[in-house]
């Protein structure tokens, strides 16, 4: 399953590959930990995010900017492996909840790599600054697609994924009607 969710990762990193900041590759490896455990979220996000920058067509990210890429996804498959283990009261409740780590985690994957670009290029305040100004556009759309798809598509994935036997954990959407 994790060699599965990390070919699922990397081809639909490539199919949106065109599109500026819209990708769904942070749902796969999210969806990843949620199913599969903390572990293997965190397993999942490392070698999708090596993999898919190893062999991405506009070339590998420099070093300071692939590691705070590879250690973001990690991040990310280890928290949907964290929200995977927990109960939700209600479905409205769930999908704010998936919207909102949506939202942070893009949010903490942005400032990574924008730092990681600073340190790249020296760092200092104006550097910063210019960085995230430079950059905000970028975040605000990579920002609201997440949000957008943690908050629709990646509740109806676990729910058909959980409904249809794919999985069973029993912690998960046990109480979710």
């Amino acid at each position: 399953m994790i060699g599965l969710f990390i070919a699922l990762g990397i081809s639909l990193g490539f199919a949106l590959i065109h599109i500026p900041n819209v990708e769904l590759v942070t749902a796969t490896i999210f969806i990843s930990g949620y199913l599969l455990g903390i572990k293997e979220g965190i397993v999942v996000g490392l070698l999708t995010e090596t993999l898919y920058s190893l062999i991405n067509p506009y070339g590998m990210a420099a070093p300071p900017l692939f590691i705070a890429q590879v250690f973001s996804m990690s991040l990310v498959g280890g928290l949907g492996g964290i929200l995977g283990r927990r109960k939700t009261q209600t479905e409205l409740v769930y999908h704010l909840q998936l919207g909102l780590t949506g939202f942070i985690a893009t949010g903490i994957f942005a400032v990574l790599t924008t730092l990681s670009f600073v340190f790249f290029m020296g760092f200092s305040q104006k550097t910063l600054f210019g960085s995230f100004i430079y950059g905000l556009g970028f975040y605000i759309i990579h920002i609201v697609s997440n949000t957008l798809i943690f908050l629709t598509i990646v509740p109806v994935l676990l729910k058909v994924a959980t409904k249809t036997g794919w999985f069973h954990r029993p912690l998960i959407h046990e109480e979710i009607a």
